[in-house]
Formats: C-alpha cells, sequence, structure tokens
C-alpha cells in the first residue's frame, strides 16, 4: 500500500470506529502484523483483542494509528484467515458482524485475499467487504470503491456497492457511513430516538429524533439539557427524592444525581437501572416500567422501614419518565408561604457592571467587582422554570442585558401582577424579598462585628437558588449554589454548623474555609446561611484559646465527619510542600488514622455506588455523637499520643496530638489515582486513604453474583466543584480601589497577623527553603503561604498590598443563625476539655510527623506524579462566547493545581486526596517553575467570576503589556525592606 493510500486508509478506520456507540465491539487486525491491536476490557481485568466502542478505546486506537507505517511484506491471507478464527471465539459477539478490508489496487490483483475472509455457516450475520483504494495521477485524487462480497463472488466491479472520490476530508465521514449501512437495519415508519451522544462542539449531550425512510433518515438534534432539564434541575421534598430518564433498554439516560451537562467535568457514563435502584425487587419494578404505559408500584424496602413508591409515564413511546418517593413512619415537615417580605430596600442585581449601585460606589474585593455600600441579589439557573433557556439566554452577547433588565423590574415590583413573570419559578419573587431585608443586617455586622479581620463574605441561600451576598460581588451566571458542598452538606444535617474544607477561593482570598447552617422554618424559607473565613482563622482559635498548640512539639487539629482536615498546622507550614485542598488525616495523621479504627462505634469505612462514572467510593464516617474525649486505645502502645472529641453542634472534630518519637506507619493508597490498592476486600480496621473502585467489571455477563456490591446505596446528589475560568471582569476589576486597606505591616507578631484577611506572615525566603532572619507580617501577594516571592495559586500577583481604610468588624449572620459563630465558643469548651484529659508530662515529647513530612528522598517529588486534574475540559462554560477564552497563563486565573514551592521539609508523599464528589488537585510546581501553571480551576470555592457579556473598549491613556505564548517569564527577587516599608 502507497503512503497515500495508507493515510487515506488511517482516516476511514478512525471515522467508521468514531461512528461506533459504545454497546458496539471492534477489533483491528494490521495484515504485516501477527497480532490484533489490543484494546481496553474491564471484564477481563485488562486488554482484549476485542473491545467496546468506549471513549478510551477509541483514543487508544486513534494514538495507534498515528504510529503504523507502510511494509514491503504481508501475513498470508490463510493466516489471517485463522487468527479471526479464533478471534470469534473469544467471547459473545453482537449477532450481526462486518468485516471490512481497506487496501489498494496495487495488493488487490486477484482473489487471494478473500481467503482471509472466514466465510462459514452463519454468513447470514456476517457481512464482508472491501475498500479499495484507487489513487488517481492527478492532485494525488483518488477513489474508494466498497465491495460487498460472499463466498460465492469475487471482487469484480460487479459488486462494488459505492464509489466515492476522496476529494477532501469532508468525505470521510460519508466512507464511514457507507460500511456502516452494510449492517442490516429493519426500517420502521415511526419516529426513534437515539442517544444521548456527547457533542465537543456543542459541549452538551445531543438527542437525534429520526425517522426511517426508504431513502435515508430524517432527524433532528436536540439538547439534551434542554430536553431533561425537569430531571436534572429536579428538586426532592421530603417525599419525592429523585426523578429519572429511561430508554425502552434498560439504561437511565438522566438521573436527578446525575451532574449537569453544562458543568460536568467528565462525559457521564450511562448505565442500566439494575445499578441505580439496587433494590431484590428492581426486576420486578423494570418490567412494570416498560409494560405499561402509566401506573405506581410501592414496595417495602426490607433493610429499613421505608416504603419506595415508582410512579412513572411514557414519552411519546421514546423513553419512560419516572418518580421515585420514600415514605418512612414519621411526620413530614409541612412548610406554608407566610413569609413574604415587602421591602423598600432597593434591590441591587449582582450583575454590578452593568447595574451599579444607585448611591455608593464599586470597589475591589480582593479580585472581584465588589461594594460595600449594599449587598446583591443573585438568580441561579435552578431559579427558572427553564433552567436551559435561562443558561442559551445569557449567553446570548448584549441581548442577555435585555433579559436581566426583565428580570430586575419583575423582582422590583412590590405587587403582584404588575409585570409579567418573565420566566422565574413562583416563589422566587417572595425569597427576593425576604433575602433582601437581611442584607441590611448583613452590613451593619460587617461593619461591627468582632471578627471583621477573618470573615471573606457572607451569603445565605434558599432552596429555590436566590442567593444574596454581602459584600455585594458580581457572580458566573451558570453558578448553581445549592449543587455546592457547604450547601448539600448543610441541607442533609439541618440544626448542624457545617464546616467545609479548606479550598481556593476564586475570588482572590487565598484558600478559605466555608461555615454554613441550613434553617427549616414554618416561618422562613428553607435556606443556607454560610460564611467564608481564612484558613488561618480556625487555626488562631487553637492557638489562641490553648497557647500549648503552638508549641513544636505539639500538633492541635479540626477534621469533618468525613475525616478531611478543616485545620492542621500541616496546611499552615510553609516547610511543608504537599496540597492544602481535601487533605484526610489518614494522609497526615497515618498512625492516628490506624489507632483510631480500633474505637468501635466511633468510625466506619463506608461504600456508596455512584454510578454516573461508574465506581464504588470508599470513604471514613465518624460519629459526631461522641459522648467523651478519644484517645490511644492501648495507652503506651506506641510512642504518639492523641485525644480527639467532638465540637457540639457541629459536624467537626477537635484532635490533639504529641510524639517523642518518629513512627514511620503509613495507610496504604495509591500515589498516581484514586484507585484502591485491593478492590476485593475491605477491612474495618484496615486503614486505607480514601478511594475508588470501578464497578463496570459488573456489569460483565460472567460476574460473580457474589459481587461486592450487591447492595451498596447510593452516594446521592453530586457536589459540584468550581470549575469556570476567569474572565474580563477581573481585569475590570484591577482599575479599582480596594475595598479595605489591610494594612498588614501593622501587626508585628505571627499571632495576630495569622488569618487576617491579604495578610501572610512571612517566614521563609524566596528560595523556598532559608528561614528568613526577621519574619514579618506583609501581603498575601507578596509572601503567599508565608514564602517570599512565591508564585500564588493565581499566577503571578499584580494587585501588591492593599490598603484598609474602614474594614468594620463581620460577626455572626444574625437573627436568622446566630448560632454560627459559636462555632469559636465550641472550640474553646472543646479545648477545656484536653486541659482535663491530657496528662502534662505529655506535654514535653517531642512530635515529627509521619511519612508525609519525613520522607527527604529527593527523587520523590509531587512533580513527579501524574496530575489527576487534567480532565478534558471540552465540556466546560458551554454557553459562553468565543470571544471569552484567555491567554494560557493569566495573572486573574485560578489555578487550583498549585502546591506550595518544593522546601526543605521534604516532599509529599503523593497520596492520592480526592474524596467522592470532589476533586483533587494537580500536581505541584515550585517557585522556579512558572512553566506548568494551567488553566484548570476545578476547585470548589464559594464565587464564581462571571464571564462578560460585552467586552469595553480600552481607554487610550492605558498601556496592554501582551501576555500570551511568547512573554517572557524570568526570575525576580524582592527586596523585603522595600516591600515592607
Amino acid at each position: 500500500m502507497s503512503a497515500d493510500s495508507l493515510l487515506h486508509a488511517l482516516a476511514i478506520t478512525k471515522e467508521t470506529a468514531y461512528s461506533l456507540q459504545s454497546i458496539d465491539m471492534m477489533a483491528l487486525k494490521i495484515t504485516n502484523m501477527t497480532d490484533f491491536f489490543k484494546f481496553e476490557d474491564s471484564c477481563s481485568y485488562g486488554m482484549s483483542n476485542l473491545g467496546n466502542a468506549t471513549e478510551n478505546n477509541k483514543l487508544l486506537l486513534r494514538e495507534y494509528l498515528t504510529t503504523i507505517d507502510i511494509a514491503s511484506s504481508n501475513l498470508s491471507p490463510l493466516t489471517i484467515n485463522m487468527e479471526i478464527q479464533k478471534l470469534l471465539l473469544e467471547k459473545k459477539l453482537p449477532k450481526d458482524k462486518l468485516f471490512i478490508l481497506l487496501t489498494d489496487s496495487k495488493v488487490l490483483k486477484n482473489d487471494t485475499w478473500l481467503k482471509m475472509f472466514p466465510f462459514g455457516k452463519h454468513e447470514d450475520d456476517i457481512k464482508f467487504a472491501i475498500g479499495l483504494i484507487n489513487e488517481g495521477n492527478i492532485d494525488k485524487n483518488g477513489s474508494l470503491e466498497i465491495l460487498h462480497v460472499d463466498k460465492g463472488h469475487n471482487h469484480s466491479k460487479n459488486n462494488t456497492v459505492m464509489r466515492l472520490h476522496i476529494n477532501d476530508s469532508g468525505v470521510i465521514g460519508q466512507m464511514a457511513s457507507a460500511f456502516i449501512s452494510l449492517l442490516p437495519n429493519k426500517y420502521e415508519n415511526k419516529i426513534k430516538i437515539e442517544g444521548p451522544v456527547w457533542e465537543a462542539t456543542e459541549r452538551d449531550f445531543m438527542m437525534s429524533l429520526v425517522y426511517p425512510i426508504s431513502s435515508g433518515i430524517l432527524g433532528l438534534d436536540l439538547y439534551w439539557s434542554d430536553l431533561a432539564e425537569d430531571i436534572i434541575y429536579f428538586k426532592g421534598t421530603n417525599q419525592w427524592k429523585r426523578a429519572f430518564i429511561m430508554d425502552f433498554s434498560g439504561r437511565v439516560l438522566m438521573h436527578t444525581y446525575f451532574p449537569r451537562p453544562e458543568a460536568a467535568s467528565e462525559k457521564i457514563k450511562f448505565t442500566y437501572l439494575e445499578a441505580i435502584e439496587p433494590y431484590d425487587f428492581i426486576d420486578e419494578v423494570k418490567t412494570h416500567l416498560l409494560l405499561h404505559k402509566t401506573g405506581n408500584s410501592t414496595f417495602p424496602d426490607h433493610n429499613s422501614t421505608r416504603t419506595i413508591t415508582y410512579s412513572w409515564k411514557w414519552v411519546q413511546n421514546l423513553y419512560v419518565v419516572c418518580l421515585v418517593s420514600e415514605s418512612r413512619n414519621n411526620n413530614s415537615f409541612n412548610k406554608s408561604n407566610i413569609f413574604f417580605t415587602k421591602s423598600s430596600k432597593e434591590i441591587l442585581f449582582h450583575r454590578l457592571d452593568l447595574f451599579p449601585p444607585k448611591s455608593g460606589t464599586m470597589c475591589r474585593h480582593f479580585k472581584q467587582i465588589a461594594t460595600i455600600d449594599q449587598g446583591t441579589v443573585y438568580l441561579s439557573p435552578s431559579s427558572f422554570q427553564s433552567p436551559f433557556t435561562y443558561l442559551y439566554d445569557m449567553g446570548d452577547g448584549q441581548e442577555a442585558v435585555t433579559y436581566m433588565q426583565n428580570y430586575l423590574a419583575y423582582l422590583k415590583s412590590v405587587a403582584h401582577g404588575w409585570l409579567s413573570n418573565p420566566g422565574l419559578k413562583n416563589e422566587i419573587q417572595q425569597d427576593v424579598g425576604f433575602l433582601n431585608s437581611i442584607l441590611s443586617f448583613f452590613k451593619r455586622q460587617h461593619l461591627h462585628g468582632p471578627y471583621s479581620k477573618y470573615v471573606v463574605r457572607r451569603y445565605a441561600v434558599t432552596e429555590s437558588g436566590v442567593l444574596v451576598m454581602y459584600p455585594g460581588t458580581v457572580l458566573e451566571y451558570d453558578y448553581e449554589p445549592v449543587r455546592r458542598p457547604w450547601f448539600t452538606f448543610a441541607m442533609e444535617n439541618p440544626g448542624k454548623i457545617i464546616l467545609t474544607p479548606p479550598n481556593l477561593d476564586v475570588g482572590g482570598a487565598g484558600y478559605v474555609v466555608t461555615i454554613s447552617y441550613a434553617i427549616k422554618s414554618l416561618v422562613y424559607p428553607t435556606m443556607v446561611v454560610s460564611m467564608d473565613v481564612t484558613m488561618g482563622f480556625l487555626y488562631k482559635l487553637l492557638i489562641d484559646s490553648l497557647p500549648l498548640c503552638a508549641m513544636s512539639y505539639v500538633k492541635c487539629l479540626i477534621m469533618n465527619n468525613r475525616g478531611y482536615l478543616v485545620s492542621h498546622p500541616g496546611l499552615m507550614d510553609p516547610n511543608s510542600s504537599g496540597p492544602i485542598e481535601q487533605q484526610h488525616i489518614t494522609h497526615k495523621e497515618s498512625m492516628i488514622a490506624i489507632d483510631l479504627l480500633n474505637h468501635k462505634g466511633f468510625v466506619t469505612k463506608r461504600l456508596c455506588n455512584n454510578f454516573f462514572d461508574k465506581t464504588i467510593q470508599r470513604f471514613y464516617e465518624f460519629n459526631t455523637s461522641l459522648p467523651h474525649v478519644l484517645s490511644n486505645v492501648v495507652p503506651g502502645d506506641h510512642c504518639i499520643h492523641y485525644y480527639i472529641a467532638t465540637i457540639p453542634g457541629t459536624n467537626a472534630f477537635i484532635g490533639l496530638v504529641n510524639a517523642s518519637c518518629n513512627v514511620g506507619a503509613f495507610c496504604p493508597c495509591s500515589m498516581v489515582d484514586r484507585l484502591c490498592l485491593n478492590c476485593n476486600r475491605m477491612e474495618q480496621t484496615e486503614c486505607e486513604c480514601p478511594c475508588e473502585c470501578s464497578s463496570e467489571v459488573y456489569d460483565c455477563p460472567d460476574a460473580n453474583i457474589t459481587r461486592i456490591n450487591q447492595d451498596i446505596p447510593l452516594c446521592g446528589l453530586t457536589p459540584e466543584n468550581n470549575n469556570h475560568r476567569s474572565h474580563y471582569f477581573h481585569n475590570f476589576a484591577e482599575n479599582l480601589k480596594s475595598c479595605f486597606d489591610f494594612q498588614c505591616e501593622t501587626y508585628l507578631t505571627h499571632s495576630s497577623c495569622l488569618g487576617v484577611l491579604g495578610c501572610e506572615w512571612c517566614q521563609v525566603d524566596a528560595d523556598g527553603r532559608t528561614p528568613l532572619s526577621s519574619p514579618f507580617c506583609t501581603s498575601q501577594s507578596t509572601c503567599f503561604n508565608g514564602v517570599l516571592g512565591a508564585v500564588t495559586p493565581y499566577g503571578e500577583s499584580t494587585y501588591g498590598h492593599a490598603n484598609r481604610e474602614a474594614l468594620g468588624s463581620y460577626s455572626a449572620i444574625g437573627p436568622i443563625a446566630g448560632c454560627i459563630i459559636t462555632v469559636s465558643l465550641v472550640i474553646a469548651v472543646a479545648i477545656y476539655c484536653y486541659r482535663q484529659n491530657v496528662p502534662t508530662a505529655s506535654c514535653h515529647n517531642l512530635y515529627v510527623d509521619g511519612p508525609a513530612e519525613t520522607w527527604h528522598d529527593a527523587d520523590v517529588q509531587m512533580s513527579h506524579l501524574h496530575s489527576e486534574d487534567m480532565h478534558d475540559q471540552s465540556g466546560q462554560d458551554k454557553l459562553l462566547p468565543a470571544m471569552e477564552i484567555e491567554a494560557p497563563i493569566s495573572p486573574y486565573r485560578v489555578i487550583t493545581g498549585y502546591k506550595r514551592p518544593h522546601t526543605a521539609g521534604g516532599s509529599d508523599h503523593g497520596y492520592s486526596t480526592m474524596t467522592p464528589h470532589e476533586d483533587s488537585e494537580a500536581t505541584g510546581f515550585s517557585v522556579n517553575d512558572p512553566i506548568i501553571l494551567s488553566d484548570d480551576t476545578k476547585s470548589d470555592v464559594s464565587c464564581p467570576i462571571p464571564a462578560k457579556i460585552k467586552p469595553r473598549l480600552k481607554p487610550d491613556f492605558m498601556t496592554v503589556v501582551p501576555c500570551g505564548k511568547n512573554s517572557v517569564i524570568a526570575p525576580v527577587t524582592v527586596h523585603r525592606h522595600m516591600e515592607a516599608s
């Protein structure tokens, strides 16, 4: 085969493979090689000659095709025939099969090559075709003849099914379709629906509504996000829990627990009903759903006292829509809408760039457009009757301004009926009226509270998706607060203060901890009130309440009920090079985690089924009803001593650790991904990091009926992490005056500087190793995480330090949830318990970190490990204009793959830190390695920044510094005394 013919053959092969669905199977044979190409096969625990046409296998095939070159010789047709015969016996294959030989006229000179086809008894189920490539002499334009052959035919021109000219790449798809059309098809004169299929150009799943006719089909492609939006944004009540759409093959195409397609970081793996509803009666339920056009069926759950009801209806004989309700023997919570508040206070929409405050000014709060004169109101997609229409409208450039004006006018109309509803849900106007009335209280507490220096922002969100925030801030139009971890965890635990582990704030405040509280009342709308505080604030509470925590031989920590660290000295230490987000106690305190597993009734290792990505998640659950202080199970068993107690009224625990030696214990974890090291067993007393196992193997025909995930509960709604990109509004904010002057240089001690907004206690010189002789307090942009001149997760800082003029005080959320501020009080109470339980002699022990901080092998660096955040981002920001794509490295980008610079403290152990529903941080980088800065913004933060609608023209007097691939990155020395002055 000539080089040109080979290129055509490879293009046709790739296009044909990409036209297959994941349920189809494919194999590839190169005629000069003895083996078939190996595909991934989860059922055979490795690679196989036959593989399903999954995205991974298509990618493997595409990469392999780029390595193929022309050869001077081939295997004999009889040898190839024998190999194909063996292939057909390897596993159960689909009924209909198609063999395609791609070659050129120079090779196919006679009927010898027809002997490679396995003609046999089942020729009715097998189709044989030859793609004969004829190269042209003029401009190298050729043609492809598709020949259909069988045992009684040769390859003469009389067998030609179709002839296509290979004149450009646009006809390659037609060639692939021509081959696929050789397979038998049953054309019925009725509408059919195909999909969902991921469409990268539209960044959404597409459903094809097709009507077959004798000469082809009539089709219409529809956005799946549009058709299934009622399921995607289904709001469960006390009785109705979830909803799903299923096709007539039993495959679930959309589920309430699926991630939103527009926000999904990975493609959804559609699975079957049995994997989603793991009950012993599910086969009976499925039979009812597929036989009856509408109905209700109720079944008792033998593992609890609840009953489960399935209510369904067919949609045009295309698919089945089903609602699932659960009834328990308890009193349901009934709420009446009696909370509508008429407020004369002006409603300020969050788009401050378009609707600036009538009285007051705009300023910059870290990297965000903000105002401290008034709070803002934001309407999320779930606030609208049609979220898809809203998202589509907001991506419509200048037209979006008109839509927002209509929304704002409707919200401002005090009496119902003045203006027609522009598409909002019925309860939105009431929710906005109520939440807007408490913004004045937010402002008052913000300016006159004792914790003003430590709280970044405060906000409240109703179930309907209405959000108010102070300081008023611009938000991304597709930001969905009701799917964020701080909201979902608070709603699952009403009446408890929820502490969310540190996340990188996309607004520029560094690492923040979100404190949230859910309110369910007959008087108020169901809501969650929250505030973001600096990561150092909670650690400062520990040190101020118990000075022992500041000693070098003692560590004080706070962790949540899943074991993730909220506060830990390892997260604050500039000499530690590990990640900050999603750090588990098994990573930082392995010996303690091993000992805690021996406390019966305190910690339980659990499983849940994440069916949309076909994984089984393993995680820890700690008992927040712990009545006393826990310590070592066997005193004196090892040299590390610890004490742990619950923080009353929260989902968190406080711990104190001291040790007299270095113990090299660790919990087994994968260093390259989240996969569990042993998916075949899970022992309660064996320590391992939170991890996941693939559940795809259980879909195999010969899967063991006693599989480990037989009765595993669903993981539930997957909280969304922030994956938005920065936009023009960051540049707009840069030109504004800072809302507050933080005056970091006025704090002269580590204790006074710790946790203050925008400030860092600078301890390590620019080389990342040498301690400063005179540590000092300075702006966060100058000394991020305590390292002078360190590259920040936002890229190289350009703001310098801000001045603090009138920073008043943040305090409690107020009468809505005043109990949030008591988190500091209950921490102090818990510390008092420690004073009564910690022996004084133990305070003189020396504690040295475990494996996380004691590996000094220079060859084990986080930068050597595979990054887990390098997902396909093609599904993000699907409705944003193309003009919003910015330069790869922007100083305003949130780079959540950030790791602190490698220092003398050693490298991180590299354990995987992702949790169920959360993303890990990407591979770290050092101060001197700016090349690997990433666009990825997968970290969950509280306030994403909005997409621009229309670019503004820059004034003539502005100097624009070019930023792009040709930028020059040079090391810079920061002179401390000049900066301090």
